[in-house]
């Protein structure tokens, strides 16, 4: 592999850690004014144009945009009141909630910390990973199974640096595997739930961009496989 490939290999690993970073904050708690100021600043209708023919992340992208554009000094508030109503449970619809959890959605009782979260903990484990002291929270959160999708980026990028090329297609692969089983098994059951819930274009935009985002990522993992597998 050339220093040219490399560069542009490692460009697009850092983009995925950027994004992926990006979206588990979403997920995480109610956004801060700072929060809010800077994915403004990101100008995400600008981003949407760009990516017209990207469907579903373009839309996503093009919705959260268009509702920051009209931010105001109730903003905050608004969203934070959304996030709660959805993402803590505070709101149900037909006595079921649309908290981002795996156990809520692939569980047969619909609780938390049920077998999707001890089998996201287990792969935690064989992979190092563990939670950030103090955080009470199951380890099938999607905030923290995005991040992990972050952390595998920084890997395959280590390992790129190290010419390591057995590491790299190990861990793409992982993350093509771990978006599969243990993110799109669930998520469009949330997104169901969650959209009967949401008020806000800018939530129900993020909802449509992380599964725009999910999918072309797994275009690119095939991709870059492809490519460092071929040299």
């Amino acid at each position: 592999m050339n220093s040219s490939d490399k560069t542009v290999i490692a460009d697009v690993l850092q983009n995925r850690s950027t994004s992926y970073r990006t979206f588990s904050r979403l997920y995480l708690r109610p956004l801060s004014e700072a929060d809010i100021d800077a994915l403004a600043a990101l100008d995400y209708v600008a981003v949407a144009q760009e990516l017209k023919d990207v469907g579903a992340l373009a839309q996503g992208f093009n919705d959260m945009g268009r509702f920051l554009r009209k931010r105001h000094t109730g903003t905050r508030q608004q969203l934070a009141t959304d996030y709660t109503m959805c993402f803590d449970g505070v709101e149900a619809i037909a006595e079921k909630v649309a908290v981002p959890y795996a156990s809520v959605f692939l569980s047969e009782k619909e609780l938390l910390n049920q077998e999707p979260r001890h089998a996201v903990y287990k792969l935690f484990k064989a992979e190092s990973v563990e939670l950030k002291a103090g955080v009470n929270l199951p380890e099938d959160h999607l905030s923290f199974e995005l991040e992990f999708l972050a952390m595998l980026s920084d890997r395959a990028l280590a390992a790129l640096e190290q010419d390591e090329p057995h590491e790299l297609i190990r861990t793409l692969g992982l993350s093509r595997d771990f978006i599969n089983e243990y993110i799109l098994t669930w998520f469009d059951l949330l997104c169901d739930r969650a959209l009967k819930i949401l008020k806000t274009r800018f939530y129900r935009g993020v909802l449509t961009a992380t599964k725009g985002y999910l999918e072309l990522d797994l275009k690119t993992v095939a991709d870059l496989i492809e490519e460092v597998a071929g040299e």
